[in-house]
């Protein structure tokens, strides 16, 4: 068992080891934890939107992407403490935490489906990051309210803008990044991996994640200035 820590007291969990190609989503599981989920958010006054594959599955598909694992929320590092305190709350409904990094990333599954729940807080000025993930501030502090199966939920004001820089100017084309066949050694040496992590004081570990990411943030950088040069994006954004 491990634990979190929240304001209510700890919360105790049986990790799961989550990696690419574990399965595919079960959509009509996805769309009612999504709406259990919007649910109880609401009721707490969380802010979050949707993120990653499932904003683009959602703009694109209008529905969750068929080969896609998850799904992607931003909440703000604001209230990560409000989200920590709803965990007990989720728990009551069915939702289980099964994978935590302290920096800001915690997964609760229900029914083997699994949500990801990503906790950006301020890199500098104009950029959040999450895990060494980044993206611009403006694309989850300026958002609209949209329907997307049956729910309404928050998306960046500006989604075609965030899916062209987050995915490219094919991204109304899908993109099948595995044939979700993983080995039964990779899957063991992930799981000891992931054991390890737990396992470390804070000292350990943020040492050994800030070499992963430095990489992220330097390819974001990278990817930023060539966007901002191609006139893609307003630099005074």
């Amino acid at each position: 068992m491990e634990k979190i820590i929240t304001p209510l007291g700890a919360y105790y969990f049986s990790p799961k080891i989550l990696y690419l190609g574990r399965k595919k989503i079960n959509r009509q599981i996805a769309r009612q934890n999504l709406s259990d989920f919007n649910r109880i958010a609401q009721k707490n006054k969380l802010y979050f939107g949707l993120l990653y594959g499932t904003l683009l599955g959602a703009i694109r598909e209008h529905d969750f992407i068929e080969h896609d694992e998850d799904i992607d929320l931003f909440v703000l590092s604001e209230q990560r403490n409000l989200l920590l305190q709803m965990l007990f709350e989720l728990r009551e409904n069915g939702f289980e935490v099964v994978r935590y990094d302290r920096r800001g990333l915690i997964s609760i599954m229900k029914n083997n489906e699994y949500i990801d729940l990503y906790i950006f807080g301020p890199l500098k000025e104009g950029i959040r990051s999450c895990c060494g993930e980044c993206v611009l501030e403006k694309y989850l502090l300026n958002t609209v309210m949209y329907a997307f199966l049956s729910e309404n939920v928050l998306i960046p004001a500006d989604y075609e803008e965030y899916l062209l820089f987050e995915y490219g100017p094919d991204w109304r084309t899908p993109v099948y990044y595995t044939d979700f066949k993983v080995s039964k050694m990779a899957t063991i040496m992930m799981f000891i991996k992931e054991k390890i992590k737990y396992r470390l004081p804070d000292v350990l570990f943020y040492k050994y994640v800030q070499r992963l990411e430095k990489k992220l943030i330097d390819k974001f950088d990278a990817k930023m200035n060539v966007f901002i040069k191609s006139n893609q994006l307003n630099a005074e954004s």
